[in-house]
């Protein structure tokens, strides 16, 4: 596993076969500053996290930490997949009640 999250983006990036003037160009920043990213002399804000990480397939904690699993990923993506159209309040009730689910369980789990 990449250790930095320059390391991760420029391995993602060049497994996806994009150039940094192609990455640069779909998030919107330069290229010399991918270059900075990618040679870790630079840490990139949340919002630029956010835009590398939707680029190229992976979650924003990947990017951040490089620890989590596919199966990670793909409930992320399920769940996103799950709430796009909805609206704030319907997102707001999913997650009221997915956390009481687990809270049931841990509760079962005491006893």
């Amino acid at each position: 596993m990449e250790d930095s999250i320059g390391k991760r983006v420029k391995a993602i990036r060049k497994k996806k076969k994009l150039t940094q003037i192609q990455l640069a160009e779909k998030a919107y920043i330069s290229e010399s500053y991918i270059a900075l990213i990618e040679l870790d002399k630079r840490n990139p804000s949340t919002d630029v996290i956010i835009r590398l990480a939707e680029i190229l397939g992976v979650s924003s904690d990947y990017l951040l930490f490089g620890d989590t699993t596919k199966n990670d990923t793909a409930f992320f993506r399920e769940w996103k997949e799950l709430m796009a159209g909805r609206t704030p309040k319907e997102i707001e009730a999913a997650n009221t009640i997915i956390k009481i689910f687990f809270d049931n369980i841990d509760n079962c789990n005491k006893t």
